[in-house]
């Protein structure tokens, strides 16, 4: 009974003594979870008898596959991390192109607010130009209706005062051809005589406005002439009237074709006139219609651009979040394998040490 009670107790011992130098030997690891672990590992086993080389074959085991899971996590960790930055690269990209876009888009916005600005300046300015010219054709056709009324009034009164001059004309040379140096007239004559002075003092009146002052100097003499016949014919008065009816009648033709040609000058001017504001309004009225019809397309383009500026935007501020996110997914994943490192090369050196612990028993 004290024979078995002494083995215990030297078992006891030299358990004791065992786990001791184990600490000893694990200077600074004894606290470590997994150096705790395998003291007691190596304990029981020389408690118990274990053959030191089995222990160090299996040490040595545990050491391999040590080493073996930190090559699987250095492995895991690459392939991580190239995902990663193939990952970060691509939101990079999509930042990058999403930023372009942006920028594109605001300028082509900036660009087209520019433009837009120029085409309703220009579309007033047409606007306004068409008003004018409405008028401007107004007015031209007004002054042509003006001129054809004002032609065939003139006209009028020289084709009826060279009417009336060859009237006189036929009546005094019929009173010249009786031959009579002195002519008892006869009351229809002298009804015809004054009705014809009259006529001429009308005539004169009329033809005041639009008839060379030349012309109507001849009027006063024939009139005077006239009014003297009316009493008496005296051959030379009567010759001197016609001569002067002859001159005032080729007078009244010139009149009335220089009156003609004026009239044919202004309906041209005028008629050409209406053509070019005739002209200018379809000009005016194509640009202004190109003016609206692009007006309408660019702020189409303008409210299209505004829902692709907002959806840029939001494509370029999500894109930075999950930049933030990944980056710290990184960082965090980066730690984590630094401590899984750090701690699996602490294991295989607690296993080192034991490993060396074994060889130095072996080797007493």
């Amino acid at each position: 009974m004290k024979s078995a009670l002494l083995v215990v107790v030297l078992i006891a011992c030299i358990q004791a003594t065992t786990v001791s130098e184990l600490k000893e030997r694990l200077s600074g690891y004894g606290d470590h979870p997994f150096g705790s672990s395998m003291i007691n590992l190596v304990s029981v086993n020389m408690k118990t008898g274990g053959s030191l080389n089995e222990l160090k074959q299996l040490l040595q085991q545990i050491k391999d596959e040590l080493i073996a899971l930190t090559q699987l996590q250095d492995q895991e960790n690459a392939t991580f991390t190239r995902r990663s930055q193939v990952d970060l690269a691509k939101l990079q990209a999509t930042l990058e192109q999403g930023q372009q876009d942006l920028d594109n888009q605001r300028q082509e916005q900036s660009s087209l607010s520019n433009e837009l600005s120029t085409l309703q300046t220009r579309v007033k300015e047409d606007q306004a130009a068409l008003d004018r010219n409405s008028r401007g054709s107004g007015d031209a056709q007004s002054r042509l209706d003006a001129e054809n009324t004002d032609f065939a009034a003139k006209f009028q009164d020289y084709s009826d005062a060279i009417l009336a001059c060859k009237e006189a004309q036929r009546l005094l040379l019929n009173l010249r051809g009786e031959g009579a140096s002195l002519i008892q007239l006869t009351q229809d004559t002298k009804s015809n005589l004054i009705q014809t002075k009259e006529n001429f003092q009308k005539i004169k009146e009329i033809l005041e406005a639009h008839t060379k002052k030349s012309s109507l100097t001849l009027f006063q003499p024939i009139i005077e002439g006239l009014a003297e016949m009316t009493t008496k014919v005296n051959p030379e008065t009567l010759n001197n009237v016609l001569s002067l009816v002859a001159r005032l009648i080729t007078a009244l033709q010139e009149g009335q074709d220089q009156l003609e040609s004026n009239h044919k000058t202004q309906v041209e001017n005028l008629t050409r006139l209406g053509d070019d504001l005739r002209n200018e309004k379809q000009t005016l009225q194509v640009s202004l219609a190109t003016a609206n019809n692009r007006l309408k397309e660019i702020q189409s383009r303008l409210n299209e651009l505004d829902g692709l500026i907002n959806i840029s935007n939001a494509i370029v501020e999500v894109t930075q979040l999950n930049i933030q996110d990944a980056t710290r997914i990184n960082e965090l994943e980066d730690q984590e394998y630094s401590n899984q490192k750090v701690s699996r090369q602490t294991e295989i050196d607690i296993v080192d040490r034991l490993i060396e612990y074994i060889n130095q028993k072996l080797s007493e």
